[in-house]
């Protein structure tokens, strides 16, 4: 017999994030929560820093903006690019698990 969805571990749980650029809140994340709510995200906003990105309740996350990316690399930030969906590639850098999906803020169900 099988088990109950909610019983069955997810694959690569502790071996995996998901790494998401963004420009926009977050809610397309609640058609994904079943997919997406056992894992790490990490969240790069694109533009402007002082923007407050929202990220729907219970999920694991960072969120990383531009001001970030300048402090933790220091001369070196410029290879990240900004304005584009490049910069995923900062969350790609600061991830520390073995495996690493990317998903645009754009993928919802219409």
């Amino acid at each position: 017999m099988s088990q109950p969805s909610s019983q069955i571990n997810p694959p690569l749980k502790d071996e995996l994030d998901i790494v998401i650029p963004t420009i926009r809140n977050l809610d397309f994340l609640e058609q994904w929560r079943p997919f997406f709510q056992h894992y790490h995200l990490i969240i790069v906003q694109d533009g402007d820093p002082t923007k407050t990105i929202r990220v729907p309740d219970g999920f694991d996350y960072e969120l990383y903006n531009r001001n970030d990316v300048n402090r933790i690399l220091g001369a070196k930030a410029s290879c990240i690019s900004f304005k584009d969906s490049a910069c995923r590639c900062f969350g790609f850098l600061v991830s520390k698990k073995k495996y690493i999906f990317t998903i645009d803020d754009d993928c919802f169900d219409s």
